[in-house]
């Protein structure tokens, strides 16, 4: 999967050493800590498929309803993010009680913080998960001085004479049935769910011993201190398999395999409900159980504070992090068996070595994820999958004869009017008859189009700013007469309104997208704050909210702006949303700067994805506004602070328009035809910006002095 941080800039690093699946398909669903083999697979198809049958033939001859309903596979969440300003008070020095105090005595931070993973005999064995947890220690970035603070719970003897070896902090649990405890353990067998519940209940031990905790599972790679990235406010901080870009959503997909808890009577309660929970969903891990109660009644009652930790800081193999700069821990999860777990962070910790030993950042971030489930390569050979999908087809049929024998389908699927939903973008939004043909998707556009750290310039296209000696013509002349912007022609992706724009587009740009609207026609002239040109508006901004959940920074640039100097240098390094203005007041932090939405740098990453969301969702509250003046209502709301985007503003001097045109032609990268009302209007002013740029270029020398001959129509 190749990723990139969208606030790096360029130089690419690629990593080694693990096998990839294709960064295209979708994200695997399957759980982790699973320890499936190929024989079992199909063992337990075979039952279900025999069972299923016979189900099928008593129910014909009983002649009764069938209703059948499939319950797909819970996938295998995770968690957690939390800086540590201690919850409970110190507590004064004391004598321990029991040899669990003793060991948190030994092992706790100043601040009664303590660090805890599970071990069992088989992640115990020498080279298995928990030398490689410890290396990782010892590799990672400010984690070394971590590992005197961490205390490994022993699940069986074997895997406590084993941690006592080569670690100071060891503690075994008191318990009568470690046989079932101490193998591989698969995912949801009966020696699993003891495992997973009395890792519980220890930790439940530890909060009402007044300690707070990282649990973090021993199948988790520590390259970075995760101290400085905990959420000082929450009680409550688990990690995620899948992260939707919101902390606080309690709809994130969380995996408990590393989680960062305050002790107080707060969480302390918590524990002890999510542990009585378990016998009200028996057969359930601690993962599924939470989900079923994190928001119930009960524990909004009890006020606990959640958040949800990013996997830009917090990966793993289901959604690696997107920058080895930043990242502080990559969990083995969406991984099945244990010698692939193993040799997966092997392969991940020598990518990390290679890293550190750059000692520079790296701006793009290509990880080698291992297998998905259906990447056969380790637990299920391709031979195997085959017959279980033959298997299954077969069912299907026969299930499909035996129902209709009992009950004709009378309504056929009309296949035509199926459509699936896809994020954001809405189902009106489809591929061109032209797109089809050169069959390539908005993706794939993006991807020719994208610079080594995934930023792209954007721009918009109708018919009428299409037509030859039209806006796009003077748009695309300005990159050829401009200074080191001619290079940037290649990384443009016009997005095309109608199929007439798409058409000439495509004759002089390599890179066109056909945006298909159905019951729109934006192919006109759209005069300002008209029905049909808000409607634009706001298709724009729901396309650029799609490229930011694609992971791609963009420049979004109206075409009615003349590109004269590479603007890159003068983007802010800081800012997560950059915006030109109508009005500059000289602080490029004043959100009361006359924004203009016309030209806007924005790097990909969850505060943006989450601000553009809450602007297009903003446009219902204010119907009759375009993007910029809704912009202007919702910028200083208490959500948009909550969101954290970090903004600027672009000064006149070097992103100049007619509203407020640049003071220096030796420093201008572009020049807006804003506040001007007309095609034509906007044709006669820009062609003179172009002549007056080419006169400047003539000059032997810098100019003394800056004279506009615009704006002229525009007035």
């Amino acid at each position: 999967m190749n990723t990139t941080n969208g606030e790096s800039s360029p130089t690419g690093y690629e990593f080694a050493g693990v096998s990839i699946s294709d960064s295209k398909s979708k994200p695997p669903v399957i759980y982790s800590d699973g320890f499936f083999g190929g024989r079992d697979v199909i063992r337990i198809v075979l039952l279900v498929a025999t069972v299923t049958l016979s189900c099928l033939l008593l129910y014909k001859s009983a002649n009764n309803p069938f209703k059948m309903v499939l319950s797909p596979w819970n996938t295998d969440y995770y968690s957690s993010k939390i800086i540590n300003e201690t919850s409970l008070e110190k507590a004064p020095k004391k004598e321990p009680v029991s040899e669990l105090e003793r060991v948190l005595m030994n092992a706790s931070m100043e601040d009664n913080t303590v660090i805890i993973t599970a071990l069992n005999q088989a992640w115990t064995e020498p080279n298995s998960t928990f030398d490689v947890f410890r290396e990782g220690f010892k590799a990672g970035i400010g984690t070394e001085r971590l590992l005197k603070h961490v205390i490994a719970i022993c699940l069986d003897n074997k895997a406590y004479d084993q941690c006592l070896k080569v670690h100071p902090h060891c503690y075994l649990i008191n318990t009568t049935d470690s046989n079932q405890l101490s193998g591989p353990n698969r995912f949801m067998t009966p020696g699993y769910l003891k495992l997973i519940w009395r890792r519980m209940d220890l930790l439940r031990q530890v909060l009402g011993l007044g300690y707070n905790f990282i649990f973090t599972d021993a199948d988790i790679l520590w390259l970075r201190d995760p101290f400085p990235r905990f959420f000082p406010d929450a009680d409550f901080q688990i990690t995620c398999d899948d992260y939707n870009g919101k902390p606080s959503d309690k709809k994130n997909h969380v995996n408990s395999g590393f989680t960062y808890v305050k002790a107080s009577n707060k969480t302390s309660k918590f524990y002890k409900y999510w542990i009585r929970s378990s016998r009200k969903f028996p057969g359930k891990h601690d993962q599924d159980v939470f989900n079923l109660i994190k928001s119930d009644h009960h524990v909004e009652k009890l006020g606990i504070k959640m958040r949800f930790f990013d996997t830009v800081y917090f990966g793993g193999f289901c959604q690696p992090s997107r920058d080895i700069n930043v990242v502080n821990t990559m969990h083995a999860n969406c991984c099945i068996g244990l010698d692939n777990k193993v040799n997966n962070l092997k392969a991940a910790l020598e990518d990390w070595k290679r890293y550190v030993s750059l000692n520079t950042t790296v701006p793009v971030t290509k990880w080698n994820i291992p297998p998905s489930f259906l990447d056969l390569g380790s637990a299920i050979g391709q031979k195997e999958v085959k017959r279980i999908i033959f298997l299954f087809l077969g069912l299907a049929a026969s299930c499909l004869l035996v129902y209709k024998t009992a009950y004709p389908l009378h309504n056929e699927l009309d296949v035509d009017n199926l459509s699936s939903p896809r994020p954001l973008l809405d189902q009106t939004s489809s591929f061109s008859p032209q797109s089809r043909t050169k069959s390539i998707s908005f993706r794939e556009v993006l991807e020719n189009a994208s610079t080594e750290n995934r930023t792209v310039i954007v721009t918009t296209l109708n018919q009428a700013w299409a037509e030859p000696n039209s806006l796009f013509d003077l748009f695309l002349e300005s990159f050829h007469i401009g200074q080191g912007t001619q290079k940037l022609l290649q990384h443009v992706v016009v997005v095309c309104l109608d199929s007439k724009a798409f058409d000439r587009c495509s004759q002089l740009h390599p890179n066109c997208y056909y945006l298909e609207t159905k019951g729109t026609d934006f192919s006109g002239e759209k005069l300002f704050a008209t029905p049909d040109y808000l409607k634009m508006m706001w298709r724009r901004i729901e396309l650029l909210t799609h490229v930011l959940e694609m992971g791609y920074n963009f420049i979004f640039t109206d075409a009615d702006i003349m590109w004269l100097r590479d603007p890159f240098p003068r983007l802010y390094p800081d800012g997560d949303f950059q915006m030109a203005c109508d009005r500059f007041f000289g602080d490029p932090n004043d959100s009361d700067n006359w924004v203009n939405g016309g030209f806007t740098y924005v790097k990909s990453n969850h505060r943006s994805i989450e601000f553009y969301k809450f602007w297009y969702k903003s446009r219902l509250q204010y119907p009759e506004l375009h993007d910029q003046d809704v912009f202007n209502k919702i910028k200083h709301e208490a959500v948009v602070s909550e969101i954290g985007i970090q903004m600027r503003f672009f000064d006149t001097v070097y992103f100049g328009g007619f509203c407020q045109t640049s003071r220096d032609i030796n420093l201008v990268c572009t020049m807006h035809a804003n506040c001007c009302i007309g095609l034509e209007n906007k044709l006669h002013d820009l062609n003179l910006v172009l002549d007056d740029w080419r006169k400047y270029l003539s000059l032997s020398e810098q100019a003394q002095n800056t004279t506009w001959s615009v704006p002229m129509k525009c007035t």
